[in-house]
């Protein structure tokens, strides 16, 4: 079940969205588009995921959750085969939305409500496996495509791209199955007693004033792990390195974020969540501040790129355990779909920002980068809070 959901993340997320940032220079440069209207294909893109996290529930209600996986893998192919045939600024927009439709629903939201069914223990674990996978999509595949764009061309690159998402997501639907019923089997750890070191899973946990901390949080977290992630090129770039330095910077940020979330699963499952939060959430904030001053040194640049790639299974990891542990009895599905559409809408309204800024400022992403670097300390305090609140309502 673990390599099935890897699969279909692996397209979904880590070829439409992870590696997306090596087309991004060559899009903006070969069309002659603005910064702004390069960074709003990406807002596009945000808008139709939210869209489609908005509407998962529907959707799900129609489909069972293989199947609904199975579309969202076709839906990436056709949205790469539409990039490859654009000629237009709509056309580049257009394409950007299909992608988007496929991410909202054939990401994280599917992936941790199968999960959910088929582990009671290690559940944190099994998701950090499966989602490990997005930091693999960084390993040579960037700089692969850098070679593919430069010799062939941007349109041969992303039909390339198509074919290896189709072909990986017809092995992730033969592999998934939406419950182990299916199986005849039961989940892994069924019957087992939980040992919970985090703020209990009793009903009600979570209450409405909770969410004037979650929402602002989740707006957060989507700029500074989602928008922040995908701008990263022209970030580089920008600071004087050469197209091959930032493609290999984009592989260096996959094995840091492979080692970072198999080290958040596992130090969740023996420590706590809570205490994990404290040292990811940091790490974001230092990895952004040294990749804005890494200009003429190599060092300070991948030194920067390797721990800000660590924190970033915040998005990932962290969502699906934020909502393991503070959602009530029954209430896990809403509330990582809840989770999901918070931190799809601030990828969507802070979209336009880096580009918006580079236009303001000569052409510079640093500026944006420095605010990302201030809204990861604001959003680690703000769902640390989340937790004490909620630990100190269990105590009393």
């Amino acid at each position: 079940m673990c390599l099935g959901c890897a699969l279909l993340l692996f397209c979904t997320s880590g070829l439409s969205v992870n590696t997306f940032t090596v087309y991004q220079p060559y899009i903006l440069e070969q069309n002659h588009f603005t910064n702004a209207q390069s960074s709003m294909i990406l807002m596009v893109r945000n808008v139709f995921s939210l869209l489609s996290m908005l509407l998962a529930g529907i959707y799900y209600r129609h489909l069972s959750l293989r199947q609904g996986m199975g579309l969202a893998g076709l839906l990436t192919t056709a949205g790469f085969v539409l990039f490859a045939l654009s000629r237009s600024y709509f056309a580049y927009c257009l394409s950007g939305a299909v992608i988007g439709l496929a991410y909202g629903v054939g990401t994280m939201i599917p992936i941790s409500i199968v999960l959910e069914h088929w582990f009671v223990q290690k559940r944190t674990m099994a998701i950090s496996l499966c989602s490990a996978v997005t930091g693999i999509s960084t390993l040579g595949i960037p700089t692969l495509l850098t070679e593919l764009i430069e010799r062939q061309g941007l349109r041969f690159a992303f039909l390339v791209n198509a074919a290896a998402v189709l072909i990986l997501c017809l092995l992730s639907y033969l592999l998934i199955r939406s419950a182990p019923e299916e199986k005849g089997t039961t989940p892994y750890g069924a019957g087992e007693v939980r040992t919970e070191k985090t703020v209990a899973r009793a009903d009600g946990a979570l209450i409405g004033r909770d969410w004037l901390l979650l929402v602002p949080m989740l707006l957060l977290l989507g700029a500074v792990t989602s928008v922040g992630f995908t701008h990263l090129t022209v970030l580089v770039k920008g600071q004087g390195f050469s197209a091959h330095t930032a493609a290999l910077g984009v592989t260096v940020i996959g094995v840091a974020l492979i080692v970072g979330k198999l080290f958040y699963g596992a130090l969740s499952e023996k420590l706590s969540t809570f205490r994990s939060n404290w040292l990811f959430g940091g790490l974001i904030a230092l990895g952004l501040l040294l990749i804005c001053f890494a200009r003429g040194s190599h060092l300070r640049l991948y030194v920067g790129l390797l721990v800000y790639g660590v924190s970033l299974s915040m998005n990932t990891v962290g969502l699906t355990a934020w909502a393991g542990d503070l959602s009530g009895q029954g209430r896990f599905d809403e509330t990582i779909r809840r989770f999901n559409i918070g931190y799809a809408a601030g990828s969507m309204l802070f979209s336009p920002l880096p580009g918006i800024l580079a236009d303001l400022s000569k052409g510079s992403y640093v500026p944006a980068y420095l605010l990302f670097a201030l809204f990861s300390l604001v959003q680690l305090l703000l769902i640390q809070g989340v937790y004490i609140r909620c630990s100190h309502r269990k105590a009393g």
